[in-house]
């Protein structure tokens, strides 16, 4: 960033990158993923507009809306299946970034009823950190819904969804959006594997340390940095408009 930005600027700026990102990683699931972000404590988040796709989003087309899903900073509407979101902030104080997409090797891997097993160095950032929610209930309507899935993730990173998806959260955005990268990565070497033999889990006491090297915080910066250079030079009318740094 070239200037001193404030908490919401700050927010800004990370989600539209964000957005970018998971669009290069094949995570848009066309209008039907839903990445938000909020301020610490809000009770309001950040999003894209329903209908827009994430490669699509840029610092002027973000909304502010709130937990009934009502649009408070902008003129479009907000997807009507965010509560898992708003169940899940409610539930989560800390969370404040939150991904749900259909990306191909998560999904996958819930259909056959699979959770993500510790067989990659990458992939230990989920140890003993994200669940399988066997059930599926259509599409997400209702607070009731949401708050099932919210139940069920309890205060594990991430959840698999039955035949749906994935759910991915965070204490910021770079947290969420890289642990959305390596989740979909494990997933699709999971698969592989499994398809050729029976994977080999790695041992519990060199997973632990490879867990916690991941989420040190100089790390987490270091990635996030690069995963925003290569979004920036992914999309050339992305990195054509002003984004704030």
């Amino acid at each position: 960033m070239t200037k001193e930005m404030n908490p919401l600027d700050t927010l800004l700026h990370d989600l539209v990158h964000a957005f970018q990102i998971l669009a290069m990683d094949g995570q848009g699931s066309g209008i039907s993923g839903h990445l938000t972000a909020r301020l610490p404590g809000a009770r309001t988040f950040w999003s894209i507009p329903y209908g827009y796709g994430f490669e699509e989003a840029t610092a002027d087309d973000l909304i502010e809306s709130d937990f009934d899903l009502r649009t408070v900073t902008g003129t479009l509407p907000c997807n009507p299946t965010l509560n898992i979101h708003t169940e899940i902030y409610e539930a989560r104080p800390e969370v404040c970034c939150i991904l749900h997409t259909h990306s191909e090797a998560s999904l996958t891997l819930g259909i056959v009823g699979s959770n993500l097993e510790p067989v990659t160095q990458s992939g230990a950032l989920f140890y003993e950190d994200i669940v399988l929610f066997d059930e599926f209930d259509g599409i997400v309507l209702d607070k009731k819904e949401g708050a099932s899935i919210a139940s069920q993730l309890g205060s594990n990173r991430a959840i698999l969804l039955r035949n749906h998806g994935s759910v991915v959260v965070g204490a910021s955005i770079a947290e969420t959006t890289i642990a959305a990268t390596v989740l979909e990565f494990a997933a699709r070497v999971q698969l592989g594997a499994m398809a050729v033999g029976t994977p080999k889990l790695l041992p519990a006491a060199e997973i632990r340390q490879t867990k916690a090297f991941l989420q040190r915080p100089d790390v987490v910066d270091l990635r996030w940095k690069l995963l925003v250079r290569q979004a920036r030079q992914h999309n050339p009318r992305f990195r054509a408009q002003r984004t704030q740094g």
